[in-house]
């Protein structure tokens, strides 16, 4: 059984749901800022959450771009962001839409080539015109997305770092191909339900994190996961999510081939186990594998100081080298 097919399989055990209604976002236009780094912006009509982080050092190493996982928001990489801006890198994480302060739209296209080119349109409000190449980090889910946007544009990617992912080979949409929405339409319902109730609540969340961390999470870890996904309509966007995913744009792993990648696992990840790793490593045979032990799916979360020590090594020594070639 292939992987992608695997973590299809271990997606629809979790969350049973494909559907395709239209709802308004309920996020309201003039968003409070959920922290002090907090901004929005519209792009195709979604409002996007995100969030900036500057160095001090001077000139900046480099920049570096965060997407969270499925459930995840900016919240998730919260131990690693002073690391990066100490050792001198310039910072963004943002939402995916259905996910922490973005927006709720059910008709937002939740596909790979779809989440890479609304990346590329913030990051190029963002640049201003700056050249400088970014760094792209995912986790998980936001893996996916990452490997997405290094492909969109590989020559404005520096690097790809990619912590317990999941990874494709081409962008052919397997889970909105693998079922038939027209088929489950009147279980709409029952599935926003299930979502609801079951998944959106403190008790799922604190025993999902416990999965995932391969230790008990604490009180304020949960809240920081649960915050964002109490906003009204995020059931009904999860499952959207599922089903409006149609591919605009062709993707293709070959383009990774020329680009820096660096592979972070946990050695107990359950979720998207450390096998998965030999299909990127069939694709991109130059990517570096670093295993976190008795780390599970999270562990730029349980084991910061370990993760943080990597990826900064990782950036400095592709950083020098472009340096080199640039004299």
């Amino acid at each position: 059984m292939s992987t992608r097919i695997r973590i299809f399989l271990v997606i629809i055990a979790v969350l049973p749901a494909i559907y395709n209604p239209l709802y308004a976002s309920p996020i309201p236009r003039s968003a409070t800022m959920p922290f002090k780094n907090s901004h929005f912006i519209t792009i195709d009509s979604a409002l996007i959450h995100y969030r900036i982080w500057g160095t001090k050092v001077s000139p900046a190493k480099g920049k570096v771009v965060f997407i969270h996982g499925f459930m995840g928001s900016t919240y998730c990489f919260r131990k690693n962001y002073d690391s990066l801006v100490n050792a001198g890198y310039n910072i963004i994480a943002l939402d995916l839409p259905a996910f922490g302060y973005s927006d709720r739209g059910t008709w937002i296209n939740h596909s790979q080539s779809s989440r890479a080119i609304m990346v590329w349109k913030l990051l190029d409000l963002i640049d201003m015109g700056d050249t400088m190449k970014w760094n792209i980090v995912g986790h998980s889910m936001g893996g996916g997305a990452a490997e997405a946007v290094a492909l969109k544009r590989p020559g404005r990617t520096k690097s790809l770092t990619l912590i317990d992912a999941m990874f494709f080979v081409k962008n052919s949409g397997v889970i909105s191909t693998a079922l038939s929405p027209s088929k489950i339409k009147q279980l709409k319902k029952v599935y926003v339900d299930y979502i609801q109730d079951y998944m959106l609540t403190f008790n799922r969340m604190n025993k999902l994190l416990k999965s995932g961390y391969k230790q008990k999470p604490d009180t304020a870890d949960v809240t920081g996961y649960m915050m964002p996904l109490r906003i009204p309509g995020t059931a009904e966007a999860i499952v959207s999510s599922f089903s409006n995913c149609k591919e605009v744009v062709s993707l293709n792993v070959d383009s990774l081939k020329k680009i820096p990648v660096l592979v972070v696992w946990g050695t107990k990840d359950s979720w998207i186990p450390l096998n998965s790793t030999k299909l990127i490593k069939t694709y991109v045979p130059q990517m570096e594998l670093y295993k976190v032990k008795g780390a599970g799916h999270m562990p730029m979360e349980t084991h910061p100081k370990e993760f943080n020590g990597i990826l900064v090594d990782f950036l400095n020594r592709n950083n020098q080298q472009s340096e080199k070639l640039a004299k």
